[in-house]
């Protein structure tokens, strides 16, 4: 499996120019199998697909580029009948309304093989793709789609998956599900042509949400200078220290200085930009720089330049970590978006962070550990909007009286790569007996004792749970 889709798309681009590249696009895989004759109230199955289909993809926004891609429309029982009808990308709708229009149900339902080509097609995508499979049932090609989902999903593709169960066994609808939220979409069920109809469109509106989100718009300006306008969630403004905007061409930075409120706008050449978010560090520390996209200023008009925000639901107990550096990555790449250091005082470090809408990864380095532990993984950050990523699960071990530890280390159950690797200074115990705030999950504990050159197993299949911490006693 993992030579098939083990590929890593390239990162995320941040320019604020190239946004209008990266709007939400959307394809449909259509099941197009034998059982799509059967009826489904006055008419086919088919027969209610081509026609709901044909008025969603109409009335979707006309910036979000389509795609298609069937199954089962050529040939019975053949398991790879599976073709991509419009390239991803597409501006075309009349072609992908003729392709709907002309497809015969015939064949099979190899649900996992269509995902799979949907996803090599969208490799190189710069925006997110919404991917909608209308199926009448599940996998008839022992293919896995739930698995290749999941797996696709780590490949740092951008797409989320919704599907639409077309009357459906229960069966069929647990399988369908579970592709749905693997693909971190939503699974809808529909008996009938309206709510068939009813599931597209509420699909539909989701997009139209994104396009107003993500989209550069342009607005005309009387005076003949251009300017740029920099928004973010209100609660953002806590973790900044201010911004700089950088001439790209030379190099000067042109302005510099704090924001005034959340939604502020700054009046500027006509030129190509870089803007620059700073964050607040304590002890006086200067800011931390992230770079935060490209931009391009033209005369009278207005460039919008919008972030997210990532807000930290942290249990207080688990804010005082030894955390040395906080890194929030992008997903799918590991590409550094932003590290922070608590500089004595970790006052700023779990405050919320404005980011470029995307999908990240949040982990923590602990003092005299090689080893990042992730915290959090595929935080789906959204313009004007704030994203919670909730650490109230942790783990500590409870110091054992009569012999010296010199480390520990936590392994997710199963694996070999340990979550945390905590060791001790050279004249103190710090940081071992502290509380470190760690995914739910099932773990395996191994503890370095001083004089001995391999680590013991003192504990195995270790549970924790969502919103509790686990102090553990190793009997040693």
């Amino acid at each position: 499996m993992k030579k098939r889709i083990g590929w890593a798309l390239a990162g995320l681009a941040l320019a604020g120019a190239a946004w209008a590249a990266e709007l939400p696009e959307a394809v449909f895989i259509v099941d197009a199998s034998g059982s799509m004759e059967a009826a489904a109230g006055d008419l086919t199955k088919m027969e209610a697909a081509k026609g709901v289909l044909a008025h969603v993809v109409e009335g979707l926004p006309g910036e979000v580029k389509t795609g298609l891609a069937a199954y089962g429309h050529r040939r019975a029982r053949d398991c790879e009948d599976i073709e991509i009808l419009v390239a991803p990308g597409s501006r075309d709708r009349a072609a992908v309304l003729a392709q709907v229009a002309a497809m015969q149900p015939k064949g099979m339902t190899p649900i996992a093989a269509s995902i799979l080509q949907v996803a090599a097609a969208l490799k190189g995508r710069d925006g997110e793709t919404t991917i909608v499979l209308v199926s009448d049932g599940q996998e008839t090609c022992g293919g896995d789609p739930c698995a290749v989902v999941k797996e696709l999903k780590t490949t740092g593709i951008r797409f989320i998956l919704h599907v639409v169960g077309f009357d459906v066994t229960e069966a069929d609808k647990e399988q369908l599900s579970c592709i749905a939220e693997a693909g971190g979409g939503r699974y809808f069920g529909a008996g009938d042509a309206a709510a068939l109809l009813a599931a597209l469109q509420e699909v539909s509106r989701e997009i139209e949400e994104k396009v107003a989100a993500a989209k550069t718009v342009m607005v005309r300006q009387a005076s003949g200078l251009g300017k740029v306008s920099i928004a973010f969630p209100e609660s953002a403004a806590r973790s900044l220290a201010g911004f700089r905007i950088v001439r790209r061409d030379t190099g000067k930075t042109v302005k510099e200085g704090e924001f005034s409120a959340n939604d502020s706008t700054h009046p500027l050449m006509s030129g190509d930009y870089a803007l620059i978010l700073l964050f607040a560090n304590s002890n006086y520390k200067p800011p931390t720089e992230m770079p935060a996209g490209d931009f391009t200023v033209s005369k009278g008009e207005t460039a919008e330049v919008r972030f997210g925000a990532l807000v930290f639901n942290i249990a207080e107990e688990l804010a005082k970590a030894p955390v040395e550096v906080l890194q929030i990555t992008e997903h799918g790449t590991g590409r550094e978006v932003l590290s922070l250091l608590p500089h004595g005082n970790a006052y700023y470090l779990f405050k919320p962070k404005a980011l470029p809408p995307g999908t990240y990864d949040v982990a923590a380095q602990y003092p005299r550990s090689e080893a990042r532990a992730v915290l959090a993984e595929g935080l789906e950050v959204t313009a004007g909007r704030e994203t919670v990523v909730t650490l109230d699960s942790g783990f500590s071990v409870v110091r054992p009286e009569g012999t010296k530890v010199m480390a520990w280390q936590l392994i997710p159950s199963g694996t070999d790569t340990p979550l945390l690797e905590i060791r001790r200074r050279w004249d103190n115990e710090h940081p071992l007996w502290a509380v470190f705030p760690v995914p739910p999950g099932t773990y395996d504990l191994n503890v370095e004792v001083d004089g001995m050159e391999e680590m013991l197993p003192v504990g195995e299949d270790l549970v924790i749970p969502s919103g509790q911490t686990l102090r553990f006693e190793t009997g040693l």
